[in-house]
């Protein structure tokens, strides 16, 4: 049975028609970055529910989440419509094994690829210190339809900034053509070698371990070309270089 806690609505801020972020305060158990907790409204009678990930840092009040109202439904439709003070309710102890706690591996490249709003858990590691302190290189591999698409450039830039060498964000954007970024889907610039190439860098199992999260589709495609180079499953007793997570 779920334990729900009442959330109230710190922020509701709408980046464009589809994409908003909600900050909501609640006392839920401690998360670990990656991890994703549920959201809930009570509609004519019934309580509606769906896990959305957490974007914002382990212990950072108020939470923060990340939506597309295009693909995530009527529940997200319905949280874009709540306003500061309203109330949401939310699963108190929050799931899920998209973390940093199981990669053994360190000193090495950690490369995380999302896609539109499957970027919220990266945003929430890349908030903490373990990713800096267990790899050398971080690589953010982010991709949305539109540039107004593609949120927190803030962070990214106060990151880079932070860590000039060690910290490197490519964007792709899939229906335009903007500078700087990288037009097209993820698998087809891997399987390439544009990817790589656009970085200067090269995935292999020895030396990089990958992140993926979002639309299913990317995961898939993107996971069958690293496992043809000799990735594997990142599993519990079974170390690999591949973890993933599809998004909805």
């Amino acid at each position: 049975m779920t334990d729900w806690v009442k959330g109230v609505v710190a922020a509701n801020t709408h980046w464009t028609d589809n994409l908003f972020s909600l900050r909501i305060q609640a006392d839920i158990a401690p998360f670990t970055a990656g991890q994703y907790t549920s959201l809930a409204l009570d509609i004519a009678g019934e309580r509606v529910a769906q896990p959305y990930s957490l974007l914002s840092a382990p212990g950072a009040q108020p939470l923060e989440f990340f939506f597309y109202t295009q693909l995530e439904g009527d529940l997200s439709r319905a949280l874009s419509r709540k306003v500061e003070g309203d109330t949401v309710w939310v699963q108190q102890q929050p799931e899920g094994t998209l973390t940093l706690t199981g990669i053994t591996e360190s000193g090495k490249n950690l490369c995380l690829m999302a896609t539109g709003t499957g970027v919220a858990p990266f945003i929430s590691m890349l908030q903490t210190d373990q990713p800096w302190q267990q790899f050398e290189h971080v690589i953010l591999v982010y991709a949305a339809r539109h540039w107004a698409d593609f949120q927190y450039q803030d962070l990214f830039t106060a990151l880079q900034k932070r860590y000039p060498d060690r910290f490197t964000l490519l964007p792709f954007i899939s229906r335009e053509q903007i500078a700087g970024t990288l037009q097209g889907h993820i698998p087809d610039k891997l399987r390439s070698g544009e990817l790589e190439q656009q970085l200067g860098r090269q995935f292999d199992p020895a030396h990089s371990h990958v992140m993926l999260c979002g639309n299913p589709g990317m995961v898939k495609d993107a996971v069958a070309v690293l496992q043809a180079r000799g990735f594997s499953d990142n599993r519990p007793g079974q170390p690999g270089q591949l973890s993933y997570e599809s998004y909805w």
